[in-house]
């Protein structure tokens, strides 16, 4: 192998526009990976990207007028249905928490440690997987 040849060999992959199915042929080492098979395909995705964000940006300004239509009666959201806001933050709890678990299991502790690590994050999770509702744990 000479030095001017810095491939590795090939790989195929998928074309980077979602609607395309052919293959890129991409060489291995280094250089600029190739995400189109095209410069069609490059021009069409940038085109889907552009729609796909001007309807992403629509929708929103469409929720935040109702958000504030809904508001604007005086109403509460529906009992046990979650917001954004809170959705977020119950995510945020459960990814900590799951750091700290991940953590614990990868290290290996006492089994108190680990005992109140599982407790605190089965705490954090089960809003998310009971959609926000008032969950109870079934007793053995």
């Amino acid at each position: 192998m000479n030095d001017d040849d810095q491939s590795i060999g090939r790989i195929a992959v998928p074309c980077g526009r979602l609607s395309c199915k052919e293959p890129v042929i991409q060489e291995l080492g280094r250089g600029r990976r190739k995400e189109y098979c095209s410069d069609t395909c490059r021009r069409a995705a940038d085109r889907d990207y552009k729609r796909a964000k001007g309807y992403v940006e629509f929708y929103a300004d469409y929720l935040t007028r109702s958000q504030h239509e809904v508001a604007a009666y005086g109403r509460k959201a529906e009992a046990g249905a979650l917001t954004p806001e809170h959705l977020a933050a119950l995510e945020t709890t459960a990814r900590v928490a799951f750091a700290r678990a991940e953590a614990l299991a990868e290290v290996g502790v006492a089994p108190e440690r680990a005992a109140a690590e599982l407790s605190a994050l089965v705490a954090a999770v089960r809003p998310l997987l009971s959609g926000g509702v008032g969950f109870t744990s079934r007793s053995a």
